[in-house]
């Protein structure tokens, strides 16, 4: 919450807020760029530090956590960390079992089935203190990141892990998810509040423990209600057109987003292409470059550090006209 002038837990100095002005609107030398997923499987020394230890039990030790958040920064001069973490830590401290499935994802080996499988679940008001671990991993993530770039928090929304907790895994047509909302609609609001009861919670805690923003993903069909419902910045996945979506959202919220992954593939300079066309679509302020989803482990590092150099190189031509 540094915007109010006071930094909890007396955190270093931030040197670099060229992301946390862009997310504010204010103006901006250049324009800011993080990746989604820029802590992951593509860079060998993530590999490394998670060969040893599954993947819950990762995300359940803080310093492990921070070293995962740090890597990326390392390699390249990225605007911003994202801690790492999960979204499935929250139906877990609801009580829930969850498995990370080498080559499959998230497993839930017991998915809610019946509305009576709602009473198998904690009370929403104990997940806070069930994730502790989370707010540790932050706190000391952001002490080791000296004030170098603001660190970013996140949960998953409600209906994100309804579908989890109710298919048992990733889904992409989410038919049972859905099915329950037709067919036992009372049940759906409940199992909705009770996750909106424990995430309301879980991101105050987060920024207490020193997350300095908090992004909510997959929202392009609400764009205008998006850009009316308080947040500071909309991500976009690449499916939107930049141009049109700044067309309705206005100037009163900044765009995060949105180059296809995949465009990673190609030769650097295509992809310093790509960046410049991106670049001119969105404008040079209230803006945040991304990737329109998260790396995929098999992409070159070299690309990524490509990517990020053509945002910084670019946009800097582009605010000095």
């Amino acid at each position: 919450m540094e915007e109010n002038g006071f930094r909890p837990k007396g955190f270093p100095e931030l040197k670099n807020d060229t992301f946390l002005r862009a997310a504010w609107g204010e103006e901006t030398d250049y324009t800011p760029v993080w990746c989604m997923r820029q802590a992951g499987r593509y860079l060998p020394e993530f590999r490394e530090t998670r060969a040893a230890q599954d993947f819950f039990s990762t995300c359940r030790s803080p310093e492990a956590c921070c070293e995962l958040t740090l890597q990326p920064l390392r390699r390249f001069p990225l605007d911003a960390a994202i801690i790492f973490s999960d979204i499935l830590v929250v139906p877990q401290a609801l009580g829930m079992e969850v498995t990370m499935v080498p080559g499959k994802g998230p497993s839930f080996p017991e998915p809610l089935r019946e509305e009576r499988d709602l009473e198998r679940l904690r009370d929403p008001a104990v997940v806070a203190s069930e994730l502790d671990y989370v707010f540790q991993a932050i706190t000391l993530t952001r002490q080791r990141l000296a004030g170098r770039v603001p660190l970013i928090g996140f949960a998953g929304a409600p209906w994100t892990l309804m579908t989890y907790m109710v298919e048992g895994g990733g889904s992409s047509t989410m038919a049972q998810a859905k099915r329950w909302l037709y067919q036992r609609p009372q049940a759906s609001h409940q199992l909705l509040h009770i996750l909106t009861d424990a995430l309301v919670p879980y991101l105050v805690g987060q920024v207490a423990a020193g997350a300095q923003i908090i992004f909510a993903k997959d929202g392009h069909f609400a764009l205008e209600e998006l850009a009316q419902a308080g947040y500071e910045v909309v991500g976009l996945d690449w499916t939107v057109a930049p141009k049109k979506a700044r067309e309705r959202v206005g100037k009163m919220v900044t765009l995060q987003g949105n180059l296809d992954p995949c465009a990673l593939y190609a030769s650097k300079e295509e992809i310093g292409r790509l960046v410049q066309q991106m670049l001119d679509d969105f404008g040079p302020q209230r803006y945040i470059a991304n990737l329109g989803h998260g790396l995929y482990p098999d992409m070159d590092p070299e690309h990524v550090g490509a990517f990020v150099d053509a945002v910084h190189k670019h946009s800097r031509l582009l605010h000095q006209n």
